[in-house]
């Protein structure tokens, strides 16, 4: 079966090198439905329009170079048809570098990114209380009934209303600034001395701690304890001038429960990659996800909502048995 978007893909970059591609290689994808290809020195990128936002990424990722963080550089691009032609940044990632003895380091150079991040200019989404409502559905709809089939009693709803409102109540009553959503081990890359920001399409105006608590509690990295105290008094340092004068306790306190936040939305978005998908890849990661809302609910006194985790929810999941 001819496979019509990789022949136009081929087609686009043939024109703008002007001649036929030499290589065509595919390169490992991610959640989405975009793919990459490495081709002549270039990396091309099918992105189907009708499901990715190509435009902002494009938007996006002129604003961020405008405020000096490193993204990659668009050669050219077919919005219409969803094609982009980028510099080709190699193999080596955050998730990569970290492994070796300057862990710490690298940690503290991504880190230093968020407030040039924080104040990139460009139009963006709210990441307002009906959004988090909608990410919030995501963990009850995939996970909690259509994975585990769970009939939830009236105690059960109420408290998981409650533990909405609260997760609501600290993600508005932060600073809103531009946010990259997924700031992780997997959306940095490593290219010579520079660290280089990926994958900010889905970029939102929303809570100052959101970006440094996707790194340091990141769904496929689990750090030490001494380094994860060292990496939050290093990112209450960085982003203090945007703080409103927030202790570092009380940082820490809304750091935790943004990442409980997106630690219950991750575990429906696991799970719907592979229900939906047939993505079954990420389901290696929902212990270490569901560990870290464990135990996040309990930092953050919502402890009827630990022991629905821990009962209700860990006993449940073939892959955490």
């Amino acid at each position: 079966m001819t496979d019509t978007r990789l022949e136009g893909l081929k087609a686009f970059v043939s024109r703008y090198l002007g001649h036929s591609c030499r290589r065509f290689e595919a390169l490992g994808g991610d959640a989405s439905l975009r793919r990459y290809f490495r081709t002549d020195g270039f990396i091309a990128v099918d992105s189907p329009p009708s499901s990715q936002k190509n435009a902002e990424f494009l938007r996006i990722d002129q604003a961020l170079s405008l405020k000096g963080v490193r993204v990659p550089e668009i050669l050219s691009s077919d919005l219409e048809n969803g094609y982009l032609l980028e510099e080709d940044l190699g193999n080596l990632m955050f998730s990569d570098v970290i492994k070796g003895g300057q862990r710490s380091q690298w940690y503290q150079r991504a880190l230093q990114l968020l407030p040039d991040i924080a104040s990139a200019e460009t139009p963006l989404p709210a990441f307002d209380k009906d959004f988090i409502a909608f990410e919030f559905s995501i963990f009850t709809e995939w996970l909690l009934d259509k994975s585990l089939h769970l009939v939830l009693n009236k105690a059960e709803k109420q408290m998981l209303n409650h533990t909405l409102s609260v997760l609501s109540q600290a993600c508005l009553s932060q600073p809103q600034v531009a946010m990259h959503r997924d700031f992780h081990s997997r959306n940095l890359m490593v290219c010579g001395e520079e660290l280089v920001v990926i994958d900010f399409q889905d970029m939102v105006k929303g809570p100052l701690t959101y970006d440094a608590a996707s790194l340091i509690f990141d769904c496929y990295v689990r750090l030490p304890d001494d380094l994860v105290v060292f990496l939050i008094q290093k990112a209450y340092e960085n982003l203090q001038p945007l703080c409103k004068g927030y202790s570092q306790s009380e940082f820490k306190r809304l750091l935790l429960l943004v990442s409980l936040q997106r630690h219950l939305k991750v575990l429906g978005i696991f799970n719907r990659l592979n229900l939906r998908d047939g993505k079954t890849g990420y389901l290696k990661d929902l212990p270490r996800v569901l560990a870290y809302a464990l135990d996040e609910s309990t930092a953050c006194g919502l402890y009827d909502l630990h022991d629905f985790l821990d009962t209700k929810v860990k006993g449940a999941m073939p892959c955490v048995r």
